[in-house]
């Protein structure tokens, strides 16, 4: 059966005989495995970029119960410069490898879907401060998803309204009275749950022209970090040694 949808290019592999699987988050069908044939992605240079990450593609496929085989793409927009700068480039293959391990198989998200787009559109203007942009498309991937922390009550006695710290293990905020010292409570000298809940009632349009002090950005991705860590079993991704380097 042949079917067409748009995409996202997540992930390349090549396999044997020279030939590859594409991880492609679509439309329709959410992440799919594709198997590519040899010589797809060459010739045309707008037909060869719907091939290449950061690019949103219209993509032909003919299924055959659950797989799916590539028989063409179109590119319908290329956020090529992102790819000119390299610290554009090191954010926004950290959202795709995250995205990749968010995403279940075969499970339609088109909330996600296009979150991801307006990301890539919102990061290709943005002119500094790009980790602050992925880590609200983070936040907004993780409550589309369903695992988003409960931040307005405390995880343990419901009570409201209080000074809360932010209770990895427990899944979302903790007044002080039940807070237990160790290393899985996360103590701010900012309001980082309520900049946290802040993101969560915005559009990742609406957090294009704002900005944090470093040390308060750098704290916030430690801590998201650490819950889909622990919640998600996201953690290691190879695309963080790039930051490193």
């Amino acid at each position: 059966m042949q079917v067409h949808t748009k995409g996202i290019i997540l992930k390349k592999v090549k396999i044997m005989n020279d030939k590859r699987m594409l991880s492609v988050f679509t439309e329709k069908y959410g992440k799919i495995s594709v198997a590519v044939n040899n010589g797809s992605g060459r010739g045309k240079v707008k037909s060869a970029l719907a091939y290449k990450p950061f690019t949103l593609g219209n993509y032909e496929l003919y299924k055959v119960r659950d797989s799916f085989r590539l028989g063409k793409g179109e590119t319908i927009k290329s956020y090529y410069k992102i790819g000119e700068d390299v610290d554009k480039y090191f954010e926004a293959s950290y959202v795709l490898e995250f995205t990749n391990k968010l995403l279940i198989e075969n499970e339609p998200a088109p909330g996600i879907f296009n979150l991801l787009s307006d990301y890539f559109e919102i990061l290709e203007r943005r002119t500094k401060e790009y980790s602050f942009l992925t880590l609200v498309y983070q936040i907004k991937a993780i409550q589309m998803c369903g695992y988003m922390p409960q931040l307005t009550e405390c995880v343990s006695c419901g009570k409201k309204n209080t000074d809360f710290l932010f209770y990895i293990e427990g899944g979302g905020a903790i007044c002080r009275d039940c807070a237990q010292d160790n290393g899985l409570i996360y103590k701010s000298d900012f309001d980082i749950i309520e900049k946290i809940v802040f993101i969560s009632r915005n559009s990742i349009r609406d957090m294009e022209k704002i900005y944090l002090e470093t040390d308060s950005l750098e704290k916030m991705k430690s801590l998201i970090r650490g819950y889909t860590k622990y919640h998600l079993d996201i953690s290691d991704l190879k695309s963080e040694q790039m930051f490193k380097c």
